[in-house]
């Protein structure tokens, strides 16, 4: 595999190559900081559940960011007893929402 060594001296930029072939992308510098062009290439990135549909979550516990299922989101923020939560906003949408879809119809007595 060829390396190319692309350097930026503006906010414009085009790369184009003379043969056709993939190019891929292992990184990203911009001055002295190298930033990793995927995920898995960061350090303090856990990828062992990496799935689809899957987002990303930081554990401070492990002091790593770790793919989760977004259910997990959700849970977390109703488990959490200040900020972040669930916003009440939300959560007051969501219940509007809810008494729009479900009609419960408790009969006559």
């Amino acid at each position: 595999m060829t390396e190319y060594n692309v350097s930026l001296t503006s906010s414009e930029y085009s790369i184009s190559l003379d043969t056709p072939s993939s190019l891929t992308v292992s990184s990203v510098s911009i001055g002295a900081t190298s930033v990793p062009a995927k995920f898995s290439d960061l350090s303090d990135f856990d990828g062992n559940s990496v799935s689809d549909k899957y987002v990303i979550m930081y554990n401070s516990s492990t002091q790593t960011y770790e793919a989760v299922n977004p259910d997990e989101i959700f849970t977390a923020a109703v488990n959490e007893t200040s900020s972040p939560g669930i916003s009440t906003v939300f959560l007051n949408q969501l219940g509007s929402d809810l008494d729009n879809q479900i009609d419960v119809d408790a009969g006559t007595f």
